[in-house]
């Protein structure tokens, strides 16, 4: 549902392309925002719809996707609260998305005109430096991803992500995933079996263990040097 609702100044600084903006920029965003509120499932926008909108993720889940030729998903971004939608930014008025947006959960979105984000950007230095930053951000993911799929070990695939989890979380030995295991088994481009039959043998090995979204490392060195292809069990 579309709602014109003024957010406070706060959610819109939670963005990292909007956090140093003078308050009369953030007050001329918030002026010219609407909310959306999705239902878990329900679609945003589809793959080549035009760029009009700038989406940035209030509360919630949403997963950018496409579509294989065998109908299936494929992952390329699972986006929680704080999370602007660097795939739907566009400077260019006759741009096309590149994929698609669903809620997983119930969720909330902050939608910003196009045009008004592009007169932000042209007023502040600071803005384009934020979304050059982000896009490269983005860019880095997206090789480091390509990266990880372009090994065939399933395996490797799992550990890498966990231990880029388990860095991201700060080393701590006990974490909980933003998203289900189907997700992240999309995320890898696996089965979600497959997933599964990865985390019994990590925790069979002594590596790692689950438990729905928690996830506990019991050997982080282990772990790395199945990343790193030095375990012979990767």
């Amino acid at each position: 549902m579309l709602e014109r609702k003024l957010v406070p100044h706060e959610q819109i600084r939670q963005f990292d392309l909007f956090s140093e903006l003078p308050d009369e920029l953030i007050e001329h965003i918030r002026r010219n925002a609407w909310t959306i509120s999705l239902k878990a499932r329900e679609a945003l926008f589809r793959q080549n719809d035009p760029v009009r909108r700038s989406y940035f993720c209030l509360s919630g889940q949403l997963k950018l996707f496409r579509l294989t030729r065998s109908g299936s998903e494929k992952i390329f971004m699972i986006a929680h609260a704080g999370d602007g939608l660097c795939d739907a930014i566009s400077l260019q008025s006759e741009r096309f998305r590149p994929l698609n947006a669903t809620s997983i959960t119930e969720s909330e979105v902050l939608s910003v005109d196009s045009e008004v984000v592009i007169d932000v950007f042209h007023r502040s230095q600071r803005a384009r430096t934020q979304l050059v930053d982000a896009l490269i951000r983005r860019v880095d993911d997206l090789i480091d991803h390509v990266e990880l799929l372009s090994v065939d070990k399933a395996n490797f695939r799992v550990a890498s992500f966990l231990f880029n989890e388990y860095q991201r979380n700060g080393k701590k030995s006990s974490f909980q995933l933003n998203s289900s295991k189907k997700y992240i088994a999309s995320y890898l481009s696996l089965q979600p079996e497959t997933l599964s039959r990865c985390l019994r043998t990590f925790r069979q090995d002594g590596i790692a263990s689950s438990t729905n979204r928690d996830i506990r490392i019991h050997d982080p060195d282990r772990l790395e040097q199945l990343v790193l292809g030095i375990d012979a069990a990767a």
